[in-house]
């Protein structure tokens, strides 16, 4: 079914005594239109020599990419739009529709001509309060220029990293680390190259078959080297033994198409929407038959196999606490932070029998992930309402946004986590223990310590997280505003992905 997109910003501030004595001087200039919920504001049809100001209600803005709705704005009571195509006179290419029953002012050239003869004192005033309402929407979307980019430095780890390999010193040669490392990638280069000489000569299936088990037992082995490797030393010596490392491994690595796209995060952190689509599918590709070898193995990797795990999971908590919810209220409402794809939201919808009594909202920084849900993921029949929002988590956890939200019955996030430091965690708890309902639940997901993959991750793929076991998880709850509430920790199969599971009392 179509999918709505819902983004409401409420005002930045509250007007002064000035900025409200103005207003309440201007609207009886205006021309009033009530507008019924879900009808359109005429504000394309007619000429943009027109603005806006919501007296009553709210309305949302949006516009349509590649047949999926994209919501800028909901604004609310108290607020202008369509200033900017009223100053400039340029066509507008956006769409408004009132959310529910409201009443629009508006303001064309006319009224503002006859405010200017009557009342040049109170025109000037105006058009200084049309003047910083405009400023402070240009200042956001100044501060967004590049989102997905601002979003990712903003995290505390994963951001986009590209280093320059250092040469080596001389000193560093006669270190105790030296020999050893030399030795682990000449040895794991040379049983790479004969692989990859013996791949370009199969014939058979059997062959291939052979040759993709060789190929995991090398990279199964480099992993154990990796993961027992610890520098001695100084931290200078160890970024010279790890630089070395990355620097040798690199050609072999980057053939996987997984890995590739981990390093080079082309939406500026490793875990976008994409690669979350990568592992779900677990269809290896790559550059020629080595590269898709090399793929199958990240593929089939300990954190991998976490990632299609805690899908399972989630669905399977999202059936439970949903069914548990519908005793108290319906609509059960859901909201997933950093949703990318909503796999697990609608593995939980598939075999949801009263889908009619679920409404969602998935929020992304990425317009890309909302569009592949609404044209990938959202292709089967079912009666729930699906809310689509784009909009910047670490901002609005920190409250430099804020939004007019439902309380909901359930928020989770399957990887948002893994990105943040302990400050920002109990930001974002204490968000969202303020946005849910009272007996609502809150799920966030965490990499724990038992990722045996994590020392190719951090130094190979340069796709760093922020690891925390099942102790660091309830001390950041109970420093929230959960405070000593009971907090449940399960993990998928692997027992590598936690999940820290408390209710609002």
């Amino acid at each position: 079914m179509p999918m709505k997109d819902v983004s409401q910003h409420s005002s930045e501030s509250q007007p002064s005594a000035e900025e409200a004595e103005t207003l309440a001087r201007v609207l009886p200039f205006s021309h009033t239109l009530s507008c019924r919920k879900n009808e359109m504001v005429p504000m394309r049809e007619v000429d943009a020599r027109q603005f806006f100001f919501v007296q009553e209600g709210s309305v949302e803005v949006s516009y349509t990419q590649q047949q999926t709705k994209i919501v800028v704005a909901i604004i609310g009571e108290g607020n202008f739009f369509g200033e900017v195509g009223f100053f400039d006179g340029v066509s507008r290419v956006r769409n408004a529709r009132a959310t529910c029953d409201s009443v629009i002012r508006a303001f064309d050239d006319a009224t503002m001509g006859k405010i200017q003869v009557d009342d040049p004192l109170l025109y000037g005033n105006f058009v200084t309060l049309l003047t910083r309402s405009i400023c402070k929407k240009f200042r956001r979307i100044l501060e967004e220029s590049q989102p997905l980019r601002e979003y990712a430095a903003s995290l505390a780890a994963g951001g986009q990293k590209f280093d320059v390999a250092k040469p080596l010193p001389d000193h560093f040669f006669n270190s105790s680390s030296w020999k050893m490392i030399n030795e682990l990638a000449e040895a794991f280069k040379a049983r790479l190259f004969d692989l990859s000489s013996k791949v370009q000569h199969i014939t058979a299936t059997d062959e291939e078959s052979a040759a993709q088990q060789d190929c995991l037992a090398i990279m199964d082995d480099l992993n154990t080297h990796l993961q027992a490797f610890n520098p001695p030393a100084t931290d200078k010596e160890a970024e010279y033994a790890w630089g070395y490392l990355f620097k040798e491994f690199f050609p072999y690595v980057m053939r996987s198409r997984m890995a590739e796209r981990a390093y080079y995060k082309p939406k500026g952190y490793a875990g976008d929407f994409m690669m979350m689509e990568m592992i779900y599918a677990d269809q290896p590709s790559g550059d020629g038959k080595l590269g898709e070898m090399l793929d199958r193995w990240f593929l089939l990797s300990n954190a991998a196999e976490a990632v299609r795990g805690r899908r399972q999971l989630l669905a399977g908590q999202l059936s439970r606490l949903a069914e548990d919810r519908m005793r108290e209220s319906t609509p059960v409402r859901i909201m997933n932070l950093a949703c990318g794809p909503n796999r697990e939201l609608f593995d939980f919808l598939k075999d949801c029998e009263y889908t009619d009594a679920i409404e969602a909202l998935c929020v992304d920084i990425d317009a890309d992930a909302l569009q592949y849900t609404d044209q990938h993921v959202n292709c089967f029949s079912h009666d729930a309402t699906i809310h689509l929002m784009r909009e910047n988590l670490v901002k609005w956890a920190l409250g430099k946004i804020r939004h007019d939200f439902r309380p909901q019955d359930i928020i989770y996030s399957a990887g948002l986590m893994d990105y943040l430091h302990d400050r920002l965690f109990v930001k974002m708890i204490d968000r969202c223990h303020a946005q849910l309902k009272s007996g609502g639940a809150l799920i966030l997901g965490n990499f724990g310590m038992e990722n045996q993959n994590r020392n190719m991750m951090d130094h190979l793929l340069h796709w760093s997280l922020i690891y925390r076991d099942e102790d660091r998880l309830r001390e950041l709850f109970s420093g929230s505003r959960f405070g000593d509430d009971e907090i449940q920790v399960l993990s998928e199969k692997q027992g590598v992905n936690l999940f820290a599971v408390a209710t609002k009392s």
